[in-house]
């Protein structure tokens, strides 16, 4: 997940970094579809970012090679040989974010939230931040139950529950009481009944989905981790909550993001500029342990 829908305008481009890869965004002026390509001209290399946006072609301004999600017109030549029609890259819209996936075909579909029908809920995308800290570690965070009880106050009611459904995700359902004296945890206490229920998924290892229930009131929250150039980690976030009557949703959402952002913020400073040891495994926390062993026996 690498920005929201309404950041990429008719025409528009977008680059970012997809670890060591520069990828550049646009969408086309008459049918407004998305496209994701690499950045640079597969003729001398030159930025597509500084290109522009020809009907609903993306166009190289040195030689004028012309890209939609492959080359498909070199000026000057009847047809585009097949070695300048590689594919590198999907780009889909969904829950008005743009998603990309490397390669020709998705090695899963786009996760969506699985105790609630997704259509009754109201999005609202979050703001991106970069730490310095390689791409898995906020994924293995989530899952780190010890942390949890020191950094976020939270005490576990019973063993976390772990499930890993397929190869690409991994599952855990915990509930836990509120210990913490902030105004954040005051507010979850009172919400509660001091009973917190939570599912938090890794799906493919670049998304992290968290689904809390606190008393009647159910927040959701996807997490985007596209990994930089400079070896540190994008994270980007999108709030979701029940539409509710008289767009009272808009207020829930604006709390939802502002209890997530305190829970998060909590890590962001932690986490900045830590390496985890080679070999990793932590003696007392099962779950982080199992979570480092999903993410390495993701595929590359």
């Amino acid at each position: 997940m690498v920005a929201p829908s309404q950041a990429l305008r008719a025409g528009r481009i977008l680059r970012f970094d997809f670890g060591d890869r520069p990828v550049v965004l646009f969408r086309g002026r008459h049918d407004r579809v998305v496209h994701a390509l690499p950045a640079h001209c597969q003729h001398q290399g030159v930025d597509l970012a500084r290109g522009s946006v020809v009907g609903d072609c993306l166009r190289c301004p040195l030689h004028h090679w012309e890209y939609s999600d492959r080359c498909v017109r070199i000026p000057g030549r009847d047809e585009v040989p097949a070695r300048e029609q590689i594919v590198s890259y999907i780009a889909t819209e969904h829950r008005g974010m743009i998603f990309i996936h490397p390669g020709d075909s998705a090695s899963m579909p786009i996760p969506d939230f699985v105790s609630i029908d997704n259509d009754s809920l109201h999005f609202r995308a979050g703001k991106e931040l970069v730490l310095d800290c390689p791409w898995y570690v906020p994924v293995a965070n989530a899952f780190d139950m010890t942390h949890l009880r020191t950094v976020h106050h939270r005490e576990l009611l019973g063993g976390p529950e772990i499930s890993q459904p397929n190869r690409m995700l991994f599952v855990v359902r915990y509930s836990t009481a509120v210990t913490g004296t902030s105004w954040s945890d005051r507010v979850m206490r009172a919400l509660s009944g001091n009973r917190i229920d939570v599912i938090v998924t890794c799906a493919g290892g670049t998304m992290v989905i968290i689904e809390a229930t606190v008393g009647s009131i159910r927040s959701f929250m996807m997490i985007s981790l596209r990994p930089t150039a400079s070896g540190g980690v994008s994270i980007l976030p999108l709030y979701a909550v029940p539409r509710q009557p008289a767009g009272l949703h808009h207020l829930h959402a604006q709390l939802a993001r502002a209890l997530f952002t305190a829970f998060l913020q909590r890590d962001f400073s932690a986490l900045s500029g830590i390496r985890f040891p080679e070999n990793y495994v932590d003696q007392q926390d099962a779950t982080i342990n199992a979570c480092y062993r999903y993410l390495c026996q993701l595929p590359r």
